[in-house]
């Protein structure tokens, strides 16, 4: 069976903020549209500090939520299949790469920081 390559694939990309302003978690772009084959990038900025670690996800609605890649604070790159992150814990920024795209189930993508819990409030 032919598949159209002119199909495309919609990634959304949520914005996440905790309640207190202070630790943001921010995704760009917040939406995107590519086609099959083709290598995205998404940009996860976040002001978590400390955090215990950085996970990515997806999510599409015939397979629920799905862990792509966990990384901590010492660790700069991971690769898991099409998906590989990099992690600069310096400069608060980390990125998903997905490498040839393929169509199946518009999906989203989510970052996830991790903050440590402190023993005082």
């Amino acid at each position: 069976m032919e598949m159209h390559l002119s199909t495309s694939l919609v990634v959304l990309w949520l914005l996440f903020y905790w309640v207190n302003g202070k630790n943001q978690v921010e995704q760009r772009p917040l939406s995107l549209t590519i086609l099959e084959g083709e290598n995205c990038t998404i940009h996860c900025n976040y002001t978590v500090s400390p955090f215990n670690n950085l996970r990515w996800y997806k999510q599409d609605t015939e397979r629920g939520l799905i862990s792509l890649i966990i990384m901590t604070f010492s660790e700069s790159k991971k690769s898991n299949g099409r998906y590989t992150a990099t992690l600069d814990a310096t400069t608060m920024h980390s990125t998903l790469h997905i490498t040839a795209a393929w169509l199946s189930v518009p999906a989203t993508y989510i970052c996830v920081v991790g903050a440590l819990c402190s023993s005082g409030i």
